[in-house]
């Protein structure tokens, strides 16, 4: 693993302390296309193949080792600083962009799939909110001998999540611009997925939802999509805008993969300096606490740097969240 050390001075107070899917409109920000922009559809599914040896892909490094190492973020503490984390969270982002990479969305997908790639363990992709595995066939959706966690076979395909959804890049980040592209493609916050799922989660925030104790669950495999927990409304998970007032459903991420979506999440808005809903935050926090890094989290974080360079801090150091008040 290529030692990766991130030193930084920084001050900080003490007292901070199963078949089809779903009819989406047409801008939901989700990998439903080939590289071509062609739609894919029946036979297409799950057979988004790339050429390797093209002149694009010719740089893509073998993955397949697995060692890692405790990476440590050396923090010098300032027993005056009160700021809430402010300084650290930008000391973060400099470190993160200096070191950074920037792929295409397509090249990082080619990263994540290829034989031996990031998400390629021992010839299986796992999607991040059921927990299905496929055999990895050398192409960007994946789809062949799905399984569930149980053993028992299914049809699925995978492709990309997004999990700092694209609809919220979009508000954030000028589309069009280098920071966009650079947000697309960090594959720090992209996550192999059931299209359906994918589609259903749509660009909902993450939280807790009490849905399956009302039998009113969107997604009953693993992860859950539902009213917030407490909350009283319509099941039907409406596609309106939050900002614009309209009912919204959140998105339970499966218990094994929780802390993995909440550091990433971390890690998007500390990277491009962009806000997470207080809700959000909130769940997302706890998420962390209650699912720290494995080695499966580490692992992939190690083969990340590999190929853009950086690393998320929130998985090396995890008590850094911590010291930043509010992101």
């Amino acid at each position: 693993m290529k030692l990766f050390t991130l030193t930084l001075a920084i001050l900080f107070s003490l007292s901070c302390g199963e078949d089809s899917s779903p009819a989406l409109p047409s801008d939901v920000g989700k990998d439903l296309q080939s590289d071509s922009g062609k739609q894919l559809s029946g036979a297409d599914m799950g057979k988004d193949l790339f050429n390797i040896d093209s002149e694009e892909d010719q740089n893509v490094e073998d993955l397949k080792s697995d060692s890692t190492q405790d990476v440590k973020v050396d923090v010098e503490p300032d027993l005056e600083d009160n700021d809430g984390g402010i300084k650290l969270r930008s000391n973060l982002r400099d470190a993160a962009m200096e070191n950074h990479t920037p792929l295409s969305y397509r090249i990082a997908r080619t990263h994540m799939y290829k034989f031996g790639g990031i998400d390629d363990k021992e010839g299986r992709v796992e999607g991040i909110y059921s927990g299905r595995t496929v055999d990895t066939d050398n192409s960007r959706t994946p789809g062949d001998n799905c399984k569930k966690i149980d053993g028992s076979t299914v049809r699925c395909s995978l492709n990309t999540e997004h999990s700092f959804a694209q609809n919220f890049l979009r508000q954030y980040l000028t589309d069009g611009t280098d920071a966009f592209f650079a947000a697309q493609g960090d594959i720090h916050h992209l996550f192999p997925s059931d299209q359906d799922i994918n589609g259903l989660r749509w660009h909902f925030a993450y939280g807790d939802t009490d849905c399956e104790e009302k039998n009113n669950c969107k997604v009953l495999e693993e992860s859950k999509l539902g009213i917030p927990t407490g909350e009283r409304g319509s099941s039907s998970c409406s596609q309106g805008e939050p900002e614009e007032g309209e009912f919204s459903c959140v998105m339970q991420v499966r218990d094994l993969r929780k802390g993995d979506i909440a550091r990433a999440q971390f890690y998007m808005a500390m990277r491009y300096d962009m806000p997470i809903p207080e809700d959000s935050e909130k769940s997302l926090r706890q998420w962390h606490q209650d699912d720290p890094p494995d080695m499966y989290e580490k692992n992939r974080n190690d083969r990340i740097e590999k190929v853009q360079g950086n690393r998320n801090p929130f998985v090396d150091d995890p008590t850094l969240v911590d010291k930043i008040l509010n992101f």
